[in-house]
């Protein structure tokens, strides 16, 4: 399972990548964030976050099975079993839970 504080792949903006070898790792993370936080604020997305594995070098066709829970979003992968946890995104770019006040009811 992984365990990620996003912040610690984060330049000091905490809006890009540290270094240039994190760039997809922080794009995958800030997918699942942002998935995580719009449907929990109740923003309607069109796209839903993939598996980004390749067992045995094959892309993994699996969709991530995300839930928000308190600070940590938590994310699975019914095909792989991929797994982890991801912490440190409140604030970030990605939180769409600021918009939770202005969301259309």
């Amino acid at each position: 399972m992984w365990v990620i504080d996003i912040r610690h792949l984060l330049d000091d903006t905490f809006a890009r990548p540290a270094h240039r070898g994190f760039s997809a790792k922080v794009r995958q993370l800030g997918q699942i964030i942002t998935y995580a936080t719009a449907t929990q604020a109740g923003i309607a997305l069109d796209f839903h976050p993939m598996c980004w594995r390749r067992p045995r070098k094959q892309a993994c066709e699996g969709v991530l099975q995300i839930e928000l829970r308190k600070d940590h979003i938590y994310w699975e992968c019914p095909n792989c079993g991929d797994e982890g946890v991801v912490t440190g995104w409140k604030g970030l770019i990605w939180d769409m839970s600021v918009f939770r006040s202005i969301a259309p009811s």
